[in-house]
């Protein structure tokens, strides 16, 4: 985390969403603030924001509805839920819609600004691998047929020669079907081939 983060506190309290703002400020986060949901989906911008700050009980709509809403248009935003009124079933259910961890008040502020450390972390890993698996379907889009049969056998591990008896084709085109695969897919060697396509194919089993 290099760049400076930001950072959306959603609080219709605004006592309670003032403290949450100077401390995530003194943690050296961009803070905005909103006072109700409405206000803040009226601003957001998937790309630019890292972590939402919520509190779970707010008029019209409450945190958990917040959460689905961010689920819904599929947007990485790690969010930390703040609250005071958790039971188990809330507590459950918004960690299984996203919710990376709910914060009890009072907190301190140590364990806010850890808690939005870790949902700025997850945001950026998130994003990371969505733009690693954006980019393995973009060089797999741009392979031949051909040469996606010669990468098949490639990530099960087959040597140039097998793969040219399994094909009919003399090991010099297999040798430069493998060099356009590689580079195509942006990747080094074999192995780092092998695991974008396992990304890709659990990706494609969620």
């Amino acid at each position: 985390m290099n760049e400076q983060a930001t950072v959306c506190v959603v609080d219709d309290d605004a006592p309670v969403r003032h403290l949450a703002c100077q401390i995530l400020k003194a943690d050296g986060h961009n803070v905005l603030s909103f006072a109700s949901a409405a206000e803040f989906f009226a601003a957001f911008d998937d790309n630019l924001v890292d972590c939402v700050v919520t509190d779970l009980r707010m008029p019209q709509v409450d945190g958990t509805q917040l959460l689905a809403r961010l689920r819904e248009i599929g947007s990485a935003v790690s969010v930390v839920v703040l609250t005071g009124h958790a039971d188990v079933r809330t507590a459950v259910r918004m960690m299984e819609d996203g919710a990376l961890t709910l914060v009890e008040k009072p907190y301190a502020p140590p364990e806010l600004a850890s808690a939005v450390r870790r949902a700025i972390e997850r945001t950026q890993a998130q994003r990371s691998g969505r733009q690693a698996i954006s980019g393995a379907q973009q060089g797999i889009a741009r392979l031949t047929d051909d040469e996606r049969k010669v990468m098949d056998y490639m990530v099960a591990g087959l040597p140039n020669k097998a793969i040219a008896m399994r094909l009919d084709l003399s090991l010099r085109t297999v040798d430069r079907r493998r060099s356009a695969v590689l580079t195509k897919m942006g990747v080094g060697s074999v192995g780092e081939l092998a695991a974008m396509v396992a990304r890709l194919q659990g990706e494609g089993s969620d």
